[in-house]
C-alpha cells in the first residue's frame, strides 16, 4: 500500500490507492453489494456446517504423556476404547434389585452393545461388583468404553442418551444418563449455542442505543450494527468451509462471536464517523468523501485488523489443538471482517452518501453537525492532563499497578463444565456420581507401561503388581484395575506363562484380556478411579505423584519400558505445562511482530515501544482483576457462580493475545489521528491534544460497544465464556479510560517530540507503508478552510 501524495504531470495531488480503492467501489456500489449478496448466502449456507462440527473443550497436547496414552489405547490394543464413561441408573420408586429397575438396565445394556461407537459394556448384575450400586441401591453405574477420537466420540454420546432416553421412557420410573467427559463436553455445546444466543439478544440491542447516542441518526447508528452481522455470519461461513479438516473446539465459537460482533461494530463505527467528517469537508463530494475515508480510518482499520491476526498467530506456536483451532478461527474471522470493512462498506457508504445522516433521532441533532472539537470537552480535559503530566500520570499508574497485582497470584486449572450443565442428562449423572460414589469414577485415570523391545516378562509383572499396589496405598486412589489382578485370579499367580495362557484362552472366547494387555503381549493399561472429582488439586496433585513418584520407584526406565499417564486430570497438567513453556515464546513473537507493525505504521522509535508498554499494562489490569474475581471469589454471587480457586488453563495466554490485539487496535486510531495532526503542525502538545479530542468520543461510543457486546456474555452458564467476557469488558474499560485518555497523553507529553523520533539511516531503510502521511488527499478548500480556522495549511511536501 503506497500512502505518498505527490504532484503529477498535470499539478495534481496523485491519489494513494486505498484512496482511489474506496472512490472505485463507491462508484460502483451495487457490483460490489451484488457480490457481496452471493457471499453472504454462501456463508449463509456453511454456517450450519461449522456449528454441527464443534467439539467441546479439548485439553490434547500433542507429544505429552496423556496424548500419547489415548494413541496407545487406540492402535495397540484389541478393543481400542480411547474413553471411560459411565452410564448411571437412579431411581426415586425402585431399589437396584427391583425387577423393573433390573429390567431397564438389561434393556439399556443390550440396546448398547450395538450402538456404534461403544466398544465395551458389560451387564452389572453379572460383573457382579459392589462398588457399581450405591449404599442405597438406588443409583447403579455401568461402564462403558468409547471408541474414536474427541470429535467422533462427542457425535457418538448424543445418540448413546436417544437410546438411553427411550429405555427411560419405556421403563417405570427409572432415569438413565450417561456421564463422563465426552457426555459433559457435548452437553457444553448445546448450552453455550443456547447462551450465545442469549447474550446475542442482549448485546445487540444495547449497542444499538449506544450507536443512536453516538451518532444521533438511524441510518448511521444501524450501519456499524449490520455490517458487525455480514462480517459474522460471513466469518462464520469460512469456518464452515474448513470445518472439514479442522475440529474447532465450541469455545472458539464463543470467541468469533465475541469478536466478530465488537470488531465488526468498531472498524465500521470508526469509518462511518471519518465519513461525515468527510462528507462535510468535501461538499458532498461522495466518492472523494469514501475515499479519503478509506486513505484514513480505512488504513487504521487494516493496520490494527493485521495486528490482531499477528496476535493471535503467536498461539499457533503452542503444541495444543485447542490453541491452534482457536488460532485459526480468530484469524480467519478478522480476515473476514477485515474484507467486509475494505469493501462492502466503502460501497455502501458511497451507496448511502448524505443519506447516511437520515431518520436524526429526536433530541440528539448536534451530534449530526460538525462541531469543533478543540473546544470540546475531551479537548479541555486533555490539556488539563498535559499541564499535569507527571501528577495525573503518577495517580493513574498506581490505580493500575493495584489492579496489576493479584495477577502474581494466578493459578490455572480446568473444570469439567458440569455446574454449567446440571440440568443436561451428563449434568445429572456427574454429580450423582459424585454424590453417592467416588467423583474419579467418572473420569478414570489411564496407565499405560509399554515395552517396545518385546513381551512383558516376569520382571515387568512383577514390577507392575508393585504399581498397582502402591496406587492402591495412596490415600487419593478408590480402585485400580490392573492386568495382574487378573492373573491371580484365574492363573494362581502373577508371571509371564499364565499371562500368555490367559491371553490364548481369551483369543478363544473372544472376551477377558482385551482393555487391559495389547494383543502382541507388549503394553498394559491400568485404570486408576481417583476419591475426587477430576478437575480437583488432590486429582492434579495424584498425577503428579504418579508421574514423579509412584512409576520411577517401581517402574523406572527398565528394558525400554515406559509409563504414561492419561486421563482428564492428566491433560490438564499437561496442558498447564504446556502453556508454561509457551507464554515466553508466545510473548516474544507477538511483542516482536507488533513492534515491527507499528514501527511501519508510525515511522517512530518511542511509539511502537511505548504501544507496547500500554497494552501489557491493560492486559495485566485484565488479569489482576480476573484472579481477584474468578480466582479468590469476590463478586461470585453477583456474577452467578462458584470459584473453583484457579483460572481455566487454556484462558489466560488466549485472553493475552486476544486483548493485545484489541488495546492495539484503539492505541493505532488515536495515534494515527495524532500524527495526522502532527504532520500539519509539528506541535507535539498540539498533536496529542487534536488526536484525543477527534477519537475520544468514537473510541468512547466503540468501547462501550465492545464492553457491552463482553459484558452480555457473562450471563453465559460455561465458566471460561463467562471468565473470557469479564476480562475482555474489564480490558477495554482499562484502555478506554485509564490508558487512552490519561496515561496515553501524559506519556507523550514527558517524552515531547522524541514520540516522533527515528533515526535517519532506520528512516531510509524502513518501506514506507506508515498508516498516516499524505493518506487522505485534501479537498479542493481545504486552504481557505484552514486559514479561516486560524492556521496556515502545510503543503503535501511538507508533511511527516
Amino acid at each position: 500500500m503506497g500512502t505518498e501524495t505527490a504532484r503529477s504531470v498535470h499539478g495534481r495531488v496523485d491519489r494513494p490507492i486505498l484512496y482511489r480503492w474506496g472512490a472505485w467501489c463507491a462508484r460502483r456500489a451495487w457490483r460490489v453489494i451484488a457480490v457481496w449478496a452471493l457471499v453472504i448466502v454462501g456463508a449463509g449456507l456453511l454456517v450450519p456446517k461449522f456449528t454441527d462440527s464443534l467439539t467441546g473443550s479439548s485439553l490434547k497436547v500433542d507429544g505429552s504423556d496423556s496424548a500419547r496414552v489415548e494413541t496407545l489405547l487406540t492402535e495397540k490394543f484389541a478393543s481400542p476404547v480411547s474413553e471411560d464413561a459411565v452410564v448411571v441408573f437412579d431411581s426415586t420408586r425402585h431399589t437396584a434389585d427391583a425387577p423393573a429397575y433390573r429390567a431397564a438396565v438389561g434393556a439399556a445394556v443390550a440396546a448398547l452393545r450395538d450402538q456404534e461407537g461403544v466398544l465395551d459394556i458389560a451387564d452389572p448384575y453379572a460383573a457382579d461388583d459392589p462398588t457399581l450400586f450405591s449404599e442405597d441401591r438406588r443409583t447403579l453405574l455401568v461402564p462403558v468404553g468409547l471408541g474414536g477420537d474427541e470429535r467422533d466420540r462427542q457425535d457418538t454420546v448424543p445418540r448413546i442418551q436417544d437410546t438411553l432416553d427411550d429405555v427411560a421412557a419405556d421403563g417405570e420410573g427409572v432415569d438413565v444418563m450417561l456421564t463422563g467427559s465426552s457426555a459433559l463436553n457435548a452437553a457444553v455445546v448445546e448450552q453455550q449455542d443456547k447462551d450465545l444466543a442469549r447474550a446475542e439478544s442482549i448485546g445487540l440491542p444495547i449497542a444499538l442505543l449506544v450507536l443512536l447516542a453516538a451518532f444521533g441518526t438511524l441510518v448511521a447508528a444501524c450501519l456499524p450494527l449490520l455490517l458487525g452481522v455480514v462480517a459474522l455470519v460471513t466469518s462464520f461461513g469460512a469456518l464452515g468451509a474448513v470445518s472439514g479438516v479442522v475440529s474447532f473446539d465450541v469455545f472458539s465459537q464463543a470467541v468469533v462471536t465475541m469478536l466478530g460482533l465488537a470488531l465488526g461494530i468498531d472498524y465500521c463505527l470508526f469509518a462511518v464517523t471519518r465519513m461525515r467528517e468527510e462528507l462535510a469537508a468535501r461538499k458532498g463530494d461522495v466518492p472523494a468523501a469514501v475515499g479519503a475515508t478509506m486513505a484514513t480510518a480505512g488504513k487504521a482499520v487494516l493496520f490494527s485488523g493485521c495486528t490482531v491476526i499477528i496476535s493471535v498467530a503467536g498461539l499457533l506456536v503452542v503444541r495444543a489443538p485447542v490453541f491452534r483451532t482457536m488460532a485459526l478461527g480468530v484469524m480467519i474471522a478478522v480476515a473476514a471482517m477485515l474484507a467486509v470493512a475494505t469493501t462492502l462498506l466503502p460501497a455502501v457508504l458511497g451507496l448511502l452518501g448524505p443519506r447516511i445522516d437520515k431518520l436524526a433521532v429526536p433530541g440528539m441533532k448536534r451530534s449530526v453537525r460538525t462541531t469543533d472539537v478543540s473546544r470540546s470537552g475531551w479537548a479541555r480535559w486533555t490539556k488539563v492532563v498535559m499541564r499535569r503530566p507527571v501528577l495525573v500520570g503518577g495517580l493513574t499508574s498506581v490505580v493500575l499497578l493495584l489492579a496489576i497485582l493479584p495477577a502474581a497470584q494466578l493459578k490455572l486449572g480446568f473444570d469439567v463444565g458440569a455446574s454449567a450443565v446440571s440440568d443436561a442428562p451428563a449434568g445429572r449423572g456427574y454429580e450423582l456420581v459424585a454424590d453417592k460414589f467416588v467423583p474419579g469414577a467418572a473420569t478414570p485415570l489411564q496407565i499405560v507401561l509399554d515395552k517396545p523391545a518385546g513381551a512383558l516378562d516376569d520382571a515387568d509383572l512383577a514390577a507392575l503388581e508393585q504399581l498397582t499396589e502402591r496406587l492402591r496405598d495412596n490415600d487419593d486412589v478408590a480402585e485400580v484395575q490392573s492386568v495382574t489382578d487378573v492373573l491371580r485370579q484365574q492363573a494362581g499367580g502373577v508371571d509371564a506363562a499364565g499371562l500368555r495362557t490367559l491371553m490364548e484362552a481369551a483369543k478363544q472366547d473372544g472376551e477377558g484380556l482385551g482393555r487391559l494387555i495389547a494383543t502382541d503381549g507388549r503394553t498394559t493399561a491400568l485404570a486408576v478411579l481417583p476419591r475426587e472429582a477430576a478437575d480437583s488439586d488432590a486429582s492434579v496433585d495424584l498425577v503428579h505423584w504418579i508421574r514423579d513418584t509412584a512409576v520411577p520407584d517401581t517402574v523406572g526406565e527398565r528394558d525400554g519400558t515406559s509409563a504414561f499417564v492419561g486421563g482428564l486430570s492428566a491433560q490438564t497438567v499437561d496442558i498447564s505445562e504446556e502453556v508454561s513453556r509457551a507464554t515466553p515464546l508466545v510473548l516474544a513473537l507477538v511483542l516482536g511482530l507488533s513492534f515491527i507493525l507499528l514501527l511501519l505504521a508510525f515511522r517512530s522509535l518511542l511509539l511502537p515501544l511505548s504501544a507496547i508498554v500500554m497494552n501489557l499494562v491493560s492486559v495485566g489490569a485484565a488479569f489482576g482483576l480476573l484472579t481477584l474475581v474468578f480466582q479468590e471469589g469476590h463478586g461470585a454471587s453477583l456474577l452467578d457462580f462458584t470459584s473453583g480457586g484457579f483460572i481455566q488453563a487454556y484462558l489466560p495466554l488466549l485472553t493475552f493475545v486476544i486483548l493485545f490485539g484489541l488495546s492495539m487496535d484503539y492505541e493505532v486510531f488515536l495515534i494515527s489521528r495524532m500524527k495526522e495532526e502532527w504532520g500539519h503542525s509539528r506541535d507535539n502538545t498540539r498533536a496529542v491534544t487534536e488526536g484525543v479530542a477527534h477519537t475520544a468520543k468514537v473510541i468512547t461510543a466503540a468501547a462501550t460497544i465492545m464492553m457491552v457486546i463482553f459484558a452480555a456474555f457473562m450471563i453465559t452458564k460455561v465458566v471460561e465464556v463467562k471468565q473470557m467476557g469479564f476480562a475482555l469488558a474489564v480490558a477495554v474499560l482499562v484502555d478506554a479510560t485509564l490508558i487512552r485518555v490519561v496515561l496515553v497523553p501524559a506519556l507523550m507529553r514527558l517524552l515531547g517530540s522524541s514520540n516522533w523520533w527515528l533515526p535517519g539511516w532506520l528512516d531510509r531503510v524502513l518501506p514506507r507503508v506508515e498508516l498516516t502521511e499524505g493518506s487522505a488527499p485534501p479537498p479542493d478548500d481545504a486552504p481557505a478552510r484552514d486559514e479561516a480556522a486560524g492556521r496556515p495549511r502545510e503543503e503535501p511536501a511538507a508533511r511527516g
